[in-house]
C-alpha cells in the first residue's frame, strides 16, 4: 500500500478526491485529510507518507509556507485553480497538477506520472519556496468590487461596498441589505458575486446569502456542529452555517 495525504480545506472537495483515489488507485492508503499549514506541518514533522495531494489556498494561509518550515522531498501532486500562466511554473519545475474540479482522466494521468517516476527520486530536487516565488509574481492582484451601481425609482445610484451587510438570493431574485437597512435589487447571481467580493471581508455561508464580517451580531451554536447566525440588520429567514462550512466560517472570523 502506498501512503497518500490529501491536504484541502474544502472537505466536500477532499471527500470528493478521497473517493476518487479509492476507485482509480486502490492501493492507495489515505492516512488522513488535513486542512491546514499548521497541521500539516505538525503531521510532517512526525510523520512520513509517499504522496501528498495538496490544495494552493489552506484555512491558515498558502501552502508553500509548509515548505518554509518543512524540508520536504515527498512527491507532491498539487490541486489549484490557478490560470494558465502559473500553471506554466508547474510544468517548468516538472510538478505534477490538477485544476479543480478535478477531471477522472487527469487523475489517472497524474497518478501514473507518479508510479513512473517513484525510483528517479526527481521530487528531491525541486524548490519548492522558488515554485512558490515564481507563482506570486505570476499571479495578478485581484481587483474586487468597490461599488454596486443601483437601479432605483428611475435614477441610478451606487452603493458603497462598505456599507454592504449582506446580499441574499429570495424569489428567483438576489438583492443587498445595507447596514441602514435599505434593500436593493441587484441583477447578479450570489455565485457570480462570490468571486468579486473581498474574502476577507465577505464570506458565503450558503446557498442564499453572502455576509459582511461587519453584519455578525452572534453566531449560535445549532444541530449536528451547524451554526445560526444574528445580523445586522435582522433578516426574514434564518441564516445557518453547515456543519461542513462550519470549521472554515470559524477561520474565516478569527483572522
Amino acid at each position: 500500500m502506498i501512503d497518500v495525504l490529501i491536504v484541502e480545506d474544502e472537505m466536500p472537495s477532499a471527500r470528493k478526491l478521497k473517493a476518487m483515489l479509492e476507485k482509480v488507485a486502490p492501493d492507495f492508503n489515505i492516512v488522513t485529510i488535513l486542512d491546514s499549514v499548521n497541521d500539516t506541518c505538525d503531521f510532517l514533522s512526525q510523520n512520513t507518507v509517499e504522496l501528498i495531494f495538496l490544495d494552493i489556498h489552506l484555512a491558515d494561509g498558502n501552502s508553500f509556507q509548509i515548505f518554509e518550515q518543512q524540508n520536504i522531498n515527498t512527491p507532491i501532486i498539487f490541486t489549484t485553480a490557478f490560470d494558465q500562466y502559473a500553471i506554466q511554473a508547474f510544468e517548468q519545475n516538472s510538478i505534477g497538477y490538477l485544476l479543480k474540479p478535478i477531471n477522472h482522466e487527469k487523475l489517472i494521468m497524474a497518478i501514473d506520472k507518479f508510479r513512473a517516476t517513484l525510483d528517479d527520486k526527481n521530487n528531491g530536487n525541486i524548490d519548492y519556496n522558488l515554485l512558490g516565488q515564481m507563482i506570486a509574481k505570476q499571479q495578478k492582484q485581484p481587483e474586487y468590487r468597490e461599488r454596486f451601481m443601483i437601479h432605483y425609482r428611475g435614477k441610478i445610484k451606487t452603493v458603497s461596498i462598505n456599507h454592504v451587510a449582506y446580499i441574499y438570493a429570495e424569489n428567483r431574485g438576489v438583492f443587498l441589505c445595507t447596514f441602514e437597512g435599505r434593500i436593493y435589487d441587484i441583477n447578479q447571481t450570489l455565485e457570480q458575486l462570490s468571486d468579486e467580493l473581498n474574502p476577507r471581508n465577505f464570506f458565503r455561508a450558503n446557498r442564499k446569502f453572502i455576509i459582511s464580517i461587519s453584519s455578525i451580531n452572534e453566531a449560535h451554536l445549532y444541530s449536528k456542529s451547524k451554526l445560526k447566525l444574528e445580523l445586522n440588520p435582522p433578516t426574514n429567514s434564518e441564516v445557518i452555517i453547515s456543519s461542513e462550512k462550519a470549521s472554515k466560517f470559524k477561520k474565516w472570523l478569527a483572522k
